[in-house]
Parts: C-alpha cells; sequence; structure tokens
C-alpha cells in the first residue's frame, strides 16, 4: 500500500482530510513530511494546514515512534482515578518523563479522553489497552514488555 493509494480512496473534499490522515498514520505509524507533501498536493491546501489537522490529533503521529510507546488517558475521569499516579510510575520504573523524545527505544505519552471513562485509567501499550490502571498493576504490565 502507498500513500497515493490510500488518497485514492478518497474524494477530494476538506472533510475526507481527517480520515485520509488517520488511514496513513495506521498504515506506516506516522505521517511522514514528505507523505504529508502529497496529501497537500492531492488536496490542495498548504502543508501547514495538513500538519496542524495532524498535530492537533494525539493519535496521528508525525515522526517515526519508538518500538515501545505508553500512552495514558488524562480525561477528567481519569484523573480522578489517579491516572497521575499511573504516569510517575511508570517515569520511575522507566526514568523517563512523559513527552519526552530523549529515549529512541520507548516513549510516554499524555493523552486525551479515550471515551472509555467507566474503564479508567486507561493504559495503551503498542495499541494494546488496558483498563483499570492502578501503578502497582502498570509495573506488573511493564514487567511483560521489558
Amino acid at each position: 500500500m502507498t500513500v497515493e493509494k490510500i488518497l485514492l480512496e478518497f474524494d477530494v473534499e476538506l472533510k475526507n482530510l481527517l480520515p485520509a490522515l488517520k488511514k496513513i498514520n495506521a498504515s506506516f505509524g506516522y505521517v511522514s513530511e514528505m507523505d504529508a507533501q502529497k496529501v497537500a498536493d492531492y488536496f490542495s491546501m498548504s502543508l501547514s494546514k495538513v500538519y496542524e489537522t495532524a498535530s492537533f490529533y494525539d493519535l496521528i503521529k508525525t515522526k517515526p515512534q519508538p518500538p515501545l510507546v505508553i500512552q495514558v488517558c488524562s480525561g477528567a475521569n481519569c484523573a480522578v482515578k489517579n491516572a497521575y499516579k499511573v504516569i510517575v510510575e511508570i517515569e520511575n520504573q522507566l526514568h523517563i518523563k512523559a513527552g519526552d523524545d530523549f529515549n529512541p527505544n520507548v516513549k510516554l505519552e499524555i493523552i486525551s479522553c479515550l471515551g472509555q471513562c467507566g474503564r479508567g485509567p486507561i493504559m495503551i501499550i503498542n495499541k494494546k489497552i488496558f483498563t483499570q490502571v492502578t501503578p502497582s498493576s502498570a509495573r506488573e504490565i511493564l514487567q511483560n514488555y521489558m
């Protein structure tokens, strides 16, 4: 599958920009600068508009991702249920800080609401969802990835 083939699945309408970016991201793991330019050309818009749209959404990446990506929801319900304690536990276990890009092997991201409020805090590791995560369960889950 190529970016060009993905784009041909969509009519050239502004409403299709986000679905096209999501599909490119899902197919390649991120939207590269070259791919973003192809999207801009296809939709006849500026590259900055494509990046503006892509960077607004937590789940669309504009840079290659490390092999281990951990995401923790920070929505109101997850926050009330100690999501930030989970984040601190992960930071301590992996010796990283949320949002840093310094470690080429692992990244911890704080993301906005995933719409699973009754099952929070939510932690996602390489697209696998874990629910009702506590600091101690986060530590146990991480052991399976280290």
